[in-house]
């Protein structure tokens, strides 16, 4: 009876962290920094410049980004604009010691694993103004060997979902 009692427990257990493995996903949140100041009816048009944005995230990164905004009713032109957004990539390693270690750097083998938080923060300024009238960044927590790829493919949803949440309270035209 008590090993059919702990069979029973053991796969319940297994079946959980199996569950929790598979629902985790990439957990890809998003945080409004400051929203709504701005004369929003005026913004027709968004020029999008990149700082600080790694090579290999560009791309989907804008992508992704442009679809979410684009949803709002706005249309990019990064010549004639009412809206100039500025897109940068900054991360936090989680521990002290690491900080001064690159996660993009591939490096000699035995290097201890990095956690960090990746963030991609997003800024929006009134083309003539200067004046900042919205604001926020998505965000993930990381657990990687320095140098190690990056699976784009299997972020890419979560990416576009948390630029979509990021921006429901950006008002639409």
């Amino acid at each position: 009876m008590r090993q059919i009692l702990r069979q029973t427990l053991l796969m319940m257990v297994a079946g959980l962290l199996l569950a929790a493995c598979v629902s985790g996903g990439p957990q890809v949140g998003h945080t409004v920094t400051l929203c709504c100041p701005g004369n929003y009816d005026n913004y027709r048009a968004y020029g999008l410049e990149l700082q600080d944005m790694p090579g290999f995230l560009s791309d989907y990164m804008v992508a992704e980004f442009d679809t979410a905004l684009q949803e709002k009713g706005l249309v990019r032109n990064d010549r004639l604009n009412d809206l100039t957004v500025t897109m940068s990539y900054r991360h936090v390693n989680l521990n002290p010691e690491q900080e001064e270690i690159d996660p993009f750097e591939r490096r000699i083998e035995g290097e201890p694993m990095l956690r960090y938080v990746a963030n991609i923060v997003v800024e929006m300024r009134e083309s003539d103004t200067g004046r900042e009238v919205w604001a926020g960044r998505i965000n993930r927590i990381h657990t990687v060997l320095p140098g190690e790829y990056m699976h784009e493919d299997g972020a890419r949803p979560e990416i576009s979902n948390a630029f979509t949440e990021m921006l429901e309270s950006y008002p639409a035209l």
